[in-house]
């Protein structure tokens, strides 16, 4: 589509225009390019860098915080488009594209810029939303924004519309121009060559070519804000580095709707007194106040001239605080308004300097007129589904309701609230209070205490003291004691910003990242039309915040009501409880060995199921003599044997013995239950035990269940046989072939197939020749495999993906399952039998050796020279 907007655009029929964000695009279009650039190259949009993070220790979950958006690192470099022209001097876009440009009206006015901080159209550090069913059109414009409200009116002449200008090439707008000139740095100043001789800078940016020695590029840029248009041009030339900034912005009496078309110019505003502006603004009480007290005056300047800032609770809320607050903060009258015994209360609300809103970096800290008394400012983005504003602005997480209102003496931004003095870090406040003593001792164990003194934002989830009596008893231990994994569930309860209540909207989701790189969704409920108390706030719909907005000098707390626990930062027997392991995890209890077990770090726990348990010896003590657990040895060993080193998730498991805490080994198999896809292995078992759920993890250890209790093999294969009576018959023909010495060997692993005495039996009566074999050495081998081959390893096979195994004495026997397991002719009726070396099927029927061309049989796909078997099964027709 680019291709064929370029092509017409070569005609000279059409003229882009792309808003809000504009550049020096078209003078390419209108002037010969140079021969290494591509006509039809792609727009050159710098992709948004990501947040960077506040600090090392938090870099993890800043970095994580997908749903974060910050201008304030990308409005320098929204639409980097590159300049066809060598010198220096900074033209105005518009004059440009017109001979004669446009005449602004009225004079130039400065702009304050607080020193240091980068200009931005908005900074939304915290949040995101997600709202069902978004609309198409929306989502276009928030997806594509270089292309701007009015992309398809540019197409004039072709029935699209006439092209629009923008408002800061109208009349009534203001320009102020800045330029700075540094040393470049080293990679700044870097240039390389390319194949066709084009010089670039490094990166990307489109470099000059030397001209008498010296080097020169330039990158324009532009942003769009409500009432401001910010162009940045930076030169680079012969190591030095320029940068120019043109500033267009409505002149002083002149303004624009908020949230206007952009073709919206510029009109005249009626400016009244301060008095005046706050009255219409609902919000006259507090300045009379202020008035009354003899502060007025002083809140605007003195009379200096300087430019003031005003944050004014609206009527309600200081009527309000006022009510509950005259004794104790001086309002009463203004006779004990004058008297000064406390601070200020006014001056905390009084700013020196015009501060508007979109000027204000996210955690911007200003400070008021009140000594060492500062207002945090915060901005929130909200989806343009909503209907709602685009952005909420909160001054110490109090609701900014209207802004950036302008009258004769100062700015005035109104408030849902009074602010409040801040002399106290979330830490101090937490140790002041009466409900939060387990939280103060757990924060201060686990070290966590450092970061809520520092001085960077941070915003804290606080469970009261009675929400840790809810918790099972071994996370309550856990956390208290600040063992294992308690550092992460209080890191679940941490975010490394401001993140005001303010922030949540009904109806819509709202998403925030912790510490630990997790989301918490946060939801406000909807009240009844004739409620007026603020709706409560669920986090991940189990704990409500039932104190909000404590604000710090260092960010936000609040009171909830239930812990926020993360499975990853469980000890072992909660999260075994939480996966309904129960019987298990009561043996652990039982023994006395259950604290022992959550103070494991790094290993894998095969955890039998409730099923696997219930009719199991430990299971009836448990029931009916649970005293005799205590302590117990064969227990401790019985649990140990369940533990492996280390931890270990399904995607590293391999075929292969592990030792475990106990001492003795298990032995992990793996097996493919695709018939097609034999060598796709996604089957494991433990000692022949299947895994049927796996992977949870909990504080540096992996928990998979097993549908089957492990216990350590005592055996041999050998032994097995002579335990057993019922196998004497297929011993003797062990013995007669000379094998015991194969099946006494722990250092092999086998699968024995064992035909019982009444097998042979059987066959003795029917005059069947296997009853008794001539070769007993050839019939031995035919039921040895030289692999281990689980019954949960055998499934359903039919032609052409039929599996066989192969006997030690070459024969290729074919397995599938029925009702049960088969093996060629025998059907297994006692699956996986462990030995030390192996494990042990019992089947209904002997099977007969073939001769050696019966044996022989198509495959699927003919081995050739060097094959070698893929697996431990292999094809066959």
């Amino acid at each position: 589509m680019l291709r064929l907007w370029a092509c017409l655009l070569l005609l000279g029929s059409i003229q882009i225009q792309g808003v809000p964000f504009y550049g020096d695009f078209m003078p390419h279009l209108t002037h010969p390019l140079p021969l290494h650039r591509n006509m039809f190259a792609p727009l050159p949009i710098a992709p948004l860098a990501p947040l960077e993070p506040h600090d090392p220790m938090h870099a993890q979950a800043s970095q994580r915080m997908a749903s974060v958006w910050n201008p304030q690192l990308h409005s320098s470099h929204l639409l980097p488009l590159f300049n066809s022209g060598f010198d220096t001097e900074f033209v105005p876009l518009e004059h440009q594209q017109s001979p004669q440009g446009r005449q602004e009206a009225g004079a130039t006015v400065p702009v304050q810029t607080p020193s240091g901080v980068e200009q931005k159209p908005f900074n939304v550090d915290t949040i995101t939303t997600d709202v069902n069913a978004p609309n198409p059109a929306i989502f276009f414009q928030q997806s594509f924004p270089f292309f701007g409200n009015e992309f398809f009116n540019s197409f004039g002449g072709f029935g699209f519309g006439a092209t629009q200008e923008p408002w800061w090439k109208g009349p009534n707008v203001c320009t102020e121009k800045e330029e700075d000139e540094t040393v470049a740095s080293e990679t700044e100043a870097e240039e390389t060559v390319d194949t066709f001789g084009q010089e670039r800078d490094g990166v990307t940016n489109v470099v000059r070519s030397p001209l008498f020695g010296q080097f020169q590029f330039s990158v324009n840029s532009c942003a769009e804000k409500p009432n401001k248009h910010v162009c940045t041009k930076i030169v680079n030339q012969n190591g030095k580095k320029k940068t120019l900034t043109l500033t267009r912005q409505c002149c002083y009496g002149y303004g624009r709707p908020r949230n206007a078309d952009f073709t919206t110019p510029c009109e005249k505003i009626d400016i009244k007194d301060v008095e005046a502006t706050a009255s219409d603004m609902g919000a006259k009480q507090f300045l009379e106040s202020a008035r009354s007290a003899g502060e007025l005056a002083e809140m605007l300047g003195g009379g200096s001239g300087k430019k003031v800032t005003l944050f004014v609770p609206n009527d309600a809320a200081f009527l309000e605080y006022r009510g509950h607050h005259q004794q104790e903060n001086n309002v009463e009258d203004a006779k004990s308004e004058a008297s000064h015994s406390k601070p200020s209360i006014y001056k905390l609300h009084a700013v020196l300097g015009e501060v508007q809103l979109e000027d204000v970096p996210n955690e911007k800290l200003l400070q008021t007129e009140l000594p060492d008394q500062k207002i945090r400012i915060n901005s929130y983005q909200l989806p343009a589904a909503l209907n709602l504003e685009p952005y909420r602005f909160a001054a110490n997480c109090v609701p900014i309701e209207k802004h950036d209102k302008l009258s004769e003496q100062a700015l005035v931004h109104t408030l849902g609230g009074v602010l409040k003095p801040l002399t106290k870090n979330i830490m101090d406040i937490i140790r002041e209070r009466a409900d939060m003593s387990i939280m103060r001792t757990v924060l201060e164990k686990t070290n966590l205490s450092a970061m809520l003194e520092d001085d960077k934002p941070v915003t804290i989830f606080v469970p009261t003291d009675a929400a840790f009596d809810k918790l099972e008893p071994h996370l309550r231990r856990a956390l208290k004691e600040g063992r294992g994994c308690a550092s992460n569930i209080l890191k679940n309860h941490l975010l490394d910003l401001t993140f005001c209540s303010l922030a949540t909207v009904p109806g819509a989701k709202t998403t925030a990242y912790n510490l630990l790189g997790e989301p918490l969704l946060l939801n406000r409920t909807h009240l009844a039309a004739n409620q007026t108390r603020p709706a409560p706030i669920y986090i991940n719909n189990l704990a409500k915040i039932i104190e909000a907005d404590i604000m710090g000098t260092n960010g936000v707390l609040h009171v909830i009501d239930t812990i926020l626990p993360t499975e990853s930062a469980l000890p072992m027997t909660s999260l075994m409880s939480q996966k309904n392991l129960t019987i298990f995890q009561r043996l652990l209890e039982a023994s006395g060995y259950d604290d022992q077990f959550d103070d494991l770090d790094n290993v894998t726990i095969f955890a039998p199921t409730d099923k696997a348990l219930q009719n199991t010896e430990w299971a009836r003590m448990l029931k009916e003599q649970p005293e005799l657990l205590d302590h117990n040895l064969d227990l401790l060993e019985f649990l140990n044997y369940h533990v492996v080193k280390p931890m270990i998730k399904t995607c590293d498991l391999s075929e292969k013995s592990l030792p475990t805490v106990a001492g003795s080994s298990v032995r992990l198999n793996l097996y493919s239950t695709h018939a097609l896809f034999s060598d796709v292995m996604n089957r494991a078992t433990v000692n022949c035990a299947r895994l049927v759920h796996f992977d949870d993890e909990s504080c540096g250890s992996v928990l998979h269940q097993v549908d089957r209790a492990l216990a350590p093999p005592k055996n041999n294969m050998l032994k097995l046989l002579e335990a057993n009576p019922n196998y004497s018959k297929f011993l003797e023909l062990v013995r007669k072939a000379n094998l015991t010495q194969l099946l006494s060997n722990n250092s092999r692993s086998l699968t024995l197939l064992v035909p019982k005495n009444d097998v042979f039996d059987e066959l003795s009566e029917s005059g069947e020749g296997a009853a008794k074999p001539s070769d007993p050495v050839a019939l031995v081998k035919t039921h040895i495999v030289e692999d281990v081959v689980c019954c949960a390893g055998i499934i359903p096979t039919n032609w052409p993906f039929v599996r066989s195994i192969e006997s030690i004495s070459g024969q290729h026997l074919r397995i599938t399952r029925d009702r049960r397991p088969k093996i060629e002719n025998a059907g297994v009726t006692k699956c996986d039998v462990v030995a030390t070396n192996g494990i042990l099927h019992e089947v209904n029927d002997i099977i007969v050796p073939r001769p050696q061309r019966q044996q022989q049989r198509p495959q699927l796909i003919p081995p050739g020279a060097g094959y070698q078997p893929q697996g431990d099964f292999d094809v066959f027709f």
